[in-house]
This record gives C-alpha cells, sequence and structure tokens, in this order.
C-alpha cells in the first residue's frame, strides 16, 4: 500500500488534519423508531434503550479517514438497529455536489475540485442504503421514506449545501457491542479514490481498532 500511497504524493503526517477538515462526520443510531446524532461529542448513551455508542478516529495518512462506531447493548433484549453516518462540508458554499452512486456502492462529495469518497461496512457488507439531501434538511424527518421502519428517503443527488446519509444495519446481541468501520477519502477524481480504497481494503494495519 505504501508504495500506492506514495504514487499519489500522499505523505504520512500525523499533525495534519487539512486534507479532512472540509467534510464533516457525524455518526447517529436509529433504534426502535427514534434517531440520535451525536453532534459535537464521540460518545452518547441512550438510556431509554440501554445502549452506548461510541466513535474513534484514526487518521491513516493525509488522504485517509478511519472512523469506528462501536455499538453497546447493556440491556437483556437483542437489539435491531440502523447505525447512521452523515457527511457534509464545513463550509456553506456554492458549486458543492453531493450523490450517492448504486453502480459503485459509494458517496461522493465535490467542492473546489477535490472529490471526498465516503464508504463504509460492517461484518464485510458494504452500502446498501444512502441518500443525499439539502443541508436543512439532514437533522429533521425529511430524511426518512419511513421513521418506525428506519427506511431512508431515497435521492440520488443534491447541490451546494447538502449532505449525505447511509445506514447500516446491526443486530447486537445482549451485553454484546457491535462495531461498523467507514472511511474518507479525498483526491481530484474518482479513478484516484477508487484506486487509493483498493489499496487500503488490503493493507490488514488500516482499521487499528479491529479486535
Amino acid at each position: 500500500m505504501m508504495n500506492l500511497i506514495k504514487k499519489y504524493n500522499i505523505e504520512q503526517n500525523s499533525n495534519s488534519q487539512q486534507s479532512f477538515e472540509p467534510l464533516l462526520f457525524i455518526p447517529g443510531l436509529w433504534v426502535n423508531g427514534k434517531y440520535y446524532w451525536l453532534q459535537d461529542c464521540t460518545e452518547k448513551v441512550i438510556y431509554d434503550e440501554e445502549m452506548t455508542i461510541k466513535v474513534k478516529h484514526e487518521q491513516i495518512h493525509s488522504k485517509i479517514r478511519v472512523s469506528s462506531i462501536f455499538v453497546s447493548n447493556h440491556g437483556n433484549q437483542m437489539k435491531e438497529i440502523k447505525v447512521l453516518a452523515m457527511h457534509h462540508f464545513s463550509n456553506i458554499g456554492k458549486d458543492h455536489l453531493t450523490f450517492v452512486s448504486p453502480l459503485d456502492n459509494r458517496i461522493f462529495h465535490h467542492a473546489n475540485k477535490q472529490v471526498y469518497l465516503v464508504n463504509a461496512h460492517y461484518q464485510r457488507v458494504g452500502l446498501t442504503e444512502y441518500t443525499a439531501m439539502p443541508l436543512w434538511n439532514v437533522y429533521t424527518d425529511q430524511i426518512w421514506s419511513s421513521l418506525q421502519t428506519g427506511t431512508l428517503k431515497y435521492q440520488p443527488l443534491a447541490k451546494d449545501p447538502a449532505a449525505s446519509v447511509f445506514a447500516l444495519k446491526m443486530t447486537i446481541q445482549p451485553h454484546e457491542t457491535g462495531k461498523m468501520n467507514t472511511w474518507t477519502i479525498n483526491g481530484t477524481n474518482k479513478n484516484e479514490l477508487i484506486t487509493m480504497e483498493q489499496a487500503l481494503m488490503k493493507n490488514t494495519l488500516a482499521f487499528p481498532f479491529e479486535k
């Protein structure tokens, strides 16, 4: 992977976060017809559901960030949930484009000649449910086709202030913890991003929080 990364002049620098600062990541959780976002925090206790959600970030390279979401079930009943992930640019401006690609099973964000790829997996299953929405809708019920079943309202494209949201199903047994990995890669074009992602997936050290 290192040789491929060097090909794109990606220098590993743990002190540099600039490549990823413009694209914000907000994790969330849907459970029993309700949803919760972790804004400005990396851990949240959901007392009514006897659950906690915790997020860890790892800047693997200057253009690659991996985030791990841990969901713990502290109750005595199995939980059928959906882990949510929202991404949007920190600066609200024009010429922003967010779209989901069913053909690629990935999400892309465009701004200022830069492209960001968003992807994830849980137990080796990738993205199957996602949407792109105007930014003013994403913290409301407008993202849902059915809030009761936790089904996102599918919209493939949104321009200017916009965000992407994806949902991954997770079953958590009593007193167990489930984990999902998601990653963001930035570059100048789609082919570069996919090539970098393929190298990332071949690297056994890419996900530092695996048990």
